[in-house]
């Protein structure tokens, strides 16, 4: 009675580990991605806040004085610069706040414009 002995060649187990190792650092370079895609969207909804909060002062301002409104300072991001543009029209002022900083070496930037009824 002969019995035949299966097991792994040196060449498969090499193949297989292959395989696993492409697996594991493609499931990395994605966790590394989506970590840093979260970053990103965090500063985004941070720009949009303080976009907002600025463009709810302005509804305290005198319409006289709104081209020389100041925004606040913020420092809620790195490097971040908010700027507040107003062009009178006729019979609405477009204003535009744009919050500008600094993600990972990188410039971003948001703007939100509304218009307000002279």
């Amino acid at each position: 009675m002969t019995r035949s002995i299966r097991a792994f060649s040196l060449m498969e187990l090499m193949v297989a580990t292959a395989i696993m190792v492409t697996l594991v650092v493609g499931l990395l370079f994605t966790y590394v991605y989506c970590v840093l895609l979260n970053e990103s969207n965090q500063n985004l909804v941070i720009a949009n806040n303080d976009a907002q909060y600025v463009l709810e002062q302005i509804k305290c301002v005198v319409y006289d004085n709104l081209p020389a409104y100041a925004a606040p300072v913020f420092s809620n991001l790195s490097d971040e610069d908010v700027v507040v543009t107003a062009t009178p029209g006729s019979r609405l002022t477009e204003v535009t706040v744009e919050v500008h900083w600094v993600e990972r070496s990188r410039p971003r930037s948001y703007s939100l414009t509304t218009r307000i009824h002279c």
